[in-house]
Formats: C-alpha cells, sequence, structure tokens
C-alpha cells in the first residue's frame, strides 16, 4: 500500500509540505508464501508519515538519503515482510509454522531517466530478514526496473520488473523439507541459493484532493524459471497478488519542502 499526497513533477517545490502525516486503508489479497496455492484476504489500517528535507526524504518510497551530492543516485531504505504460514496450509501440513518475518536492508537507486512526465529508475535492493523469534533466515535481493507515468496531475502509472534472488538460507525456510517431514506425496527437499523468481507489478494512484488518494496494485510473479520450483511446497508457480485502497494526509504542515 502506497500513502500518496501531491505530485513533485507537477507542483513547485514550495507548494509541498515538510511534513505530512495520515493513513492508509485498504485490502489486500495474495498467496501465504510465494508458490502456495492458498491465500489470504485481510484489510488493514497503515499509518504513515511523509518528510520532504533537502537532503533526507521520507516518503511512500521508504526513506531516502543523496548519496555523494549526486542527484541522480541515491540510498535508501528498503523494506518488506512475510506472512506468517501455519501447518494448517494443506502442503505444510506437519511441518512447523512459519512466523511472521521482517525484511530490511539498503538499497542503490539510479535514475536513468527522467521528464515533466516519465521517469526510469534502476533499483538495487539488499535485505536481510530476520523472524518474530529472533532467527536469522538469510537474505535476499530483488532488482528491478521502474517506470513512472504521470498521466496528468491527477493520475500516475507505474510498471516494474525485476527478479528475486534468495540466499540458501531464505530459500530452504520457506520450500526446504526436512527428512522428518517426508510423506508419500512430500518428498525430502533442500533448497540452494539462486533465482528465487520473475515479477511483473503496476500500480495506479488517483489524487482526488490535496489530502485523499485512492491506489491499487497488482503484481504477477512466475516461480518456474527458480532454483525452488522442484520443491514439493511450491503448489503454484505463479503468484497474483493484488491490493486497492485510499490514503488520507490528515494533517500537514505549514513549512514547504521539495521533493
Amino acid at each position: 500500500m502506497h500513502p500518496a499526497s501531491v505530485y513533485a513533477d507537477d507542483l513547485p517545490e514550495t507548494a509541498l509540505p515538510l511534513w505530512e502525516v495520515g493513513i492508509a486503508v485498504g485490502i489486500a489479497s495474495l498467496p501465504q508464501y510465494m508458490g502456495s496455492d492458498e491465500r489470504y484476504l485481510f484489510g488493514a489500517p497503515i499509518p504513515y508519515v511523509i518528510y520532504r528535507g533537502d537532503r533526507l526524504k521520507v516518503d511512500r518510497s521508504g526513506i531516502r538519503r543523496e548519496l555523494f551530492g549526486i542527484n541522480n543516485l541515491n540510498l535508501d531504505l528498503s523494506l518488506g515482510f512475510g506472512l506468517p504460514v501455519r501447518n494448517s496450509n494443506r502442503a505444510r501440513a506437519g511441518m512447523p509454522d512459519l512466523k511472521f518475518s521482517f525484511q530490511l536492508g539498503p538499497r542503490l537507486n539510479w535514475s536513468i531517466y527522467k521528464d515533466n512526465q516519465n521517469s526510469l529508475k534502476l533499483r538495487l535492493p539488499w535485505r536481510g530478514v530476520i523472524n518474530t523469534s529472533g532467527n536469522w533466515l538469510g537474505w535476499l535481493s530483488e532488482p528491478d526496473l521502474l517506470l513512472e507515468h504521470q498521466a496528468n496531475d491527477k493520475l500516475k502509472v507505474t510498471l516494474a520488473a525485476g527478479l528475486l534472488y534468495g540466499s540458501k538460507g531464505f530459500n530452504d525456510t520457506y520450500y526446504g523439507v526436512a527428512p522428518i517431514y517426508t510423506t508419500a506425496s512430500r518428498p525430502a527437499y533442500t533448497a540452494h541459493a539462486g533465482l528465487h523468481s520473475l515479477s511483473l507489478t503496476t500500480s495506479i494512484r488517483y489524487q482526488y484532493s490535496d489530502s485523499l488518494s485512492f491506489f491499487s496494485a497488482l503484481r504477477y510473479r512466475n516461480l518456474a524459471a527458480g532454483v525452488v520450483a522442484a520443491s514439493p511446497l511450491v503448489k503454484d508457480n505463479n503468484y497474483i497478488s493484488a491490493a486497492i485502497g485510499m490514503a488520507w494526509s490528515f494533517w500537514m504542515s505549514d513549512a514547504r519542502g521539495a521533493d
């Protein structure tokens, strides 16, 4: 879910509040884990803060910091999560539950092209993964090319194409089957590091007013080309997730910032 305010490409820098505080509300549908044929459907409110400093910015893209004073190259904080999966999941019946996991790490962004309506970025993230028990699950990297198109002063469309690379620890956490958990239909399996999947993501954001926006997002991921495709826990190589919602900035500072 991506909270939004006004668009920097269409307004002068002085028109943007230095601080914004708001809340995003939406619903999402996605597989219980990448490769699962069972899904979650849930909705949740998510508070957000936007800050537009000269060199440090906090917005819907994360935490960004200008690197070496080069305007088209910056670092930000890449975030992610993995939902818990109980052994009521048919593919994992009798196996230990998977706990909620957090993903955190740096992301290098290179702005390849930008004009008044379009921008093209290469994003290179690296994220470590840890679960709520404090166990280290390995790491992953998900580089992508991001194309953003500002259709008009209210409508913005994005398209991203990327791949996911997982460490042995990450891949084996989700797709490994220890001998003790084998069944007639679930043989032992050890996952290795390597390409996990390829993905395409598109999103639309409509700015209804300065404080209210609507958004939707759709992601397709294919695991067939990845090193985990042979795991008995991969029941569907085609991963599809979708989300829709709204974001409301209920407080904006009088001080102005840049974007």
